[in-house]
């Protein structure tokens, strides 16, 4: 007897051939009999369906008829998004005008949506099944809570881009059918559809994109400029607000690259921090490569691991290997670097140059998330976690770690947090900052879990709760919600952009040298490889 899962994936299946039919006039599988049927069932694909068909409704007819039951969609809910997705597609999206690419845009129904205005605060949260963007004022006492958008999609990232007085939202979204990065302009009631990934490696490199684990403001006197690290591990760039993406090669093509080995989320660049003194500088965090830096714009990095231990390798300081978590910097002291490793706590005085231990006092220097105090750039906020083996909050308390002298000492932040069977995880983006004062620090949980302090961290309240596994939370700061003057938004440090680069700084990564510019705009191939959610 089947279980009740199987029995809604197999009506799944059914809804599938209805589709089929009414699409195309013809059922998918044919056969003169019972049998003959019943073996193209499980043995052949269906026919393709070309144009007039939309390519999208092609994709959900195929994966409700795919021939392994966890492939197809498993509720209606995400039938239904999905082929809401394909007709708002169809019935918003300006057409294009000869030789220039428009991107389509998805105006999403049955969709609760926040209603912003000008002093509102909000919190972009995404999870392992889709985002969620949450209102407040600037109290953070109640809360509107709009989504999910992208229903089943894995949102691994979101940015918030104030530059130029736009009110951008940037997600990226990861299903079977591959990952996407999408963003919108009116606080996800509508989103960019792309017809084929934005993100793709060129055909020479052999690879295909996974994840894309970051999004990344460049300077804000370069608001078109934007970075993401993905899976495989690499670092792409736009100069024209993610019309067009390039592969940064003076990374990809490293020597170190072939004998960087995965970790258990896979191979990812998952951090990036831009020094806002220098826009020839930038630190990158890859899992498990290590920390690299450029000092010239991308043409050239080194790997920057001198002092930070790997307990998994017969030598225990390699040039590199690390499995690092997160790295954060604070805009006031871009010279001082901290890093939370698979197993260590570390800062660095000198740019990376070196790095000491100031695991003092924590009670597991295991952990993921590590965020920066926007205004004080002695004081780091953590939540460690017991071990590589047993990823849960120590003891089963639910405690976040803050130190207020650069590492010398860490405090545990409990009142409000459950301290009694409290057994969560807290991933490398589910944690943030704001810019308000007091200063308000957030964070999510693989249990759905959302909990915030508006006190720096002294009281924390449960902000919301039974949503999937977060994997990543944003804040911004609405200072006009018709996008006519600026606005700003405030992310957590370790993927500082620069939001106070300084006036004469010198140009940012994407001002590096023709030809490697060339040499990264060559067709790229469209990556379609995705595979399930891990951290």
């Amino acid at each position: 007897m089947r279980g009740e899962g199987a029995d809604y994936r197999s009506d799944l299946w059914a809804l599938g051939v209805v589709l089929y039919e009414a699409a195309s006039g013809r059922l998918p599988f044919d056969g003169r009999t019972g049998f003959e049927i019943s073996s193209a069932i499980m043995r052949e694909m269906p026919k393709p369906l070309g144009p007039p068909v939309p390519p999208g409704l092609w994709a959900i007819i195929q994966r409700c008829l795919s021939k392994e039951s966890m492939q197809r969609y498993q509720r209606a809910g995400e039938v239904q998004a999905a082929l809401e997705a394909v007709q708002s597609a169809v019935n918003v999206s300006p057409a294009p005008a000869p030789e220039v690419s428009v991107p389509r845009t998805t105006m999403l129904h049955g969709v609760q949506h926040i209603h912003v205005k000008k002093g509102d605060f909000l919190l972009l949260v995404g999870t392992t099944k889709g985002a969620f963007l949450l209102r407040s004022n600037q109290q953070r006492t109640r809360w509107e809570v709009g989504g999910p958008y992208f229903h089943g999609h894995a949102v691994y990232s979101m940015a918030y881009d104030g530059r130029g007085g736009q009110h951008r939202i940037w997600a990226s979204t990861q299903n079977y059918w591959g990952t996407l990065l999408r963003s919108s302009d009116d606080f996800g009631k509508s989103w960019t559809n792309p017809q084929e990934a934005p993100i793709r490696f060129p055909p020479d490199t052999g690879v295909s994109l996974k994840n894309i684990w970051q999004i990344s403001l460049g300077p804000p006197n370069e608001p078109d400029v934007l970075y993401c690290g993905v899976e495989p591990a690499a670092l792409f760039e736009t100069r024209d607000a993610g019309d067009t993406w390039s592969l940064v090669r003076g990374l990809f093509d490293h020597p170190h690259r072939p004998r960087w080995v995965p970790g258990n989320g896979g191979l990812a660049l998952h951090t990036i921090v831009l020094d806002p003194t220098n826009g020839q500088r930038m630190y990158v965090a890859i899992s498990a490569g290590g920390v690299y830096r450029t000092n010239d714009g991308g043409q050239t990095w080194s790997a920057q691991n001198r002092g930070i231990r790997v307990m998994f390798m017969p030598g225990k300081y390699p040039e590199f290997g690390q499995c690092v978590h997160k790295i954060a910097m604070h805009p006031d002291q871009p010279q001082r670097l901290f890093l939370q490793n698979h197993w260590g706590l570390y800062r660095s005085d000198d740019c990376a140059e070196n790095w000491i231990d100031v695991a003092n006092g924590v009670p597991s220097d295991f952990g993921f998330a590590m965020v920066m105090h926007p205004r004080n750039p002695d004081c780091v906020y953590i939540v460690p976690v017991e071990s590589d083996e047993f990823r849960c909050t120590c003891d089963g308390r639910l405690r976040v770690y803050r130190t207020r002298n650069a590492g010398a000492s860490w405090e545990p932040l409990m009142r409000g947090l459950p301290q009694k069977r409290a057994y969560e995880t807290i991933l490398r983006d589910a944690m943030t900052a704001d810019s308000l004062d007091p200063v308000g620090i957030y964070f999510g949980t693989r249990n759905g879990q959302i909990f915030g302090s508006r006190d720096e961290g002294k009281t924390w309240q449960k902000i919301l709760e039974g949503l999937p596994a977060v994997v990543c939370i944003r804040t911004a700061f609405v200072q006009d919600a018709s996008g006519s003057s600026a606005i700003t938004s405030s992310k957590t440090s370790s993927t500082s952009s620069g939001s106070r680069t300084a006036s004469k700084a010198s140009p940012s990564i994407s001002s590096r040298a023709k030809s490697l510019k060339s040499k990264s705009r060559e067709t790229n191939s469209r990556g379609t490889d995705s595979r399930g959610t891990r951290r």
